[in-house]
């Protein structure tokens, strides 16, 4: 029997509806817009890539955190311990590079702060931070 969420099929998953076969669909997509920022020299097509890389990350881990963990830490003996192993992994992964491992391809923070950026409540196209 396969040991991780990638080698098991739909069928071991749950079915298509199954929050562990979205989970993958969406890491197998960050992995794509991910590659797809890498190549892109244009500053306005990356900032396209961008907006849907950081609506992606939100809402899977809105999902990971709300669903997904909670429901491993209740029914696996050893839920706890796992999730932390996971969070832990996540923060590794997501941790700032130091500043002379910066590369070009890296978002800059403009380019972030642009995308956390939302529609502000008239028609205006007046825009708001979000916390």
């Amino acid at each position: 029997m396969p040991k991780t969420i990638k080698d098991q099929t739909v069928e071991q998953l749950g079915g298509t509806s199954s929050i562990l076969v979205r989970q993958r669909r969406e890491h197998e997509e960050m992995d794509r817009l991910m590659d797809q920022y890498r190549s892109l020299d244009d500053l306005h097509q990356r900032e396209r890539v961008l907006k849907q890389v950081v609506q992606l990350v939100f809402s899977h881990a809105f999902a990971e955190e709300t669903v997904l963990w909670p429901a491993v830490r209740a029914s696996i003996p050893d839920g706890e311990e796992l999730t932390a192993r996971v969070e832990e992994e996540h923060q590794r992964h997501g941790a700032p590079r130091p500043a002379h491992a910066a590369s070009s391809n890296r978002p800059s923070s403009s380019m972030l702060n642009k995308s956390r950026r939302a529609p502000g409540p008239s028609n205006t196209g007046e825009t708001h931070d979000r916390p």
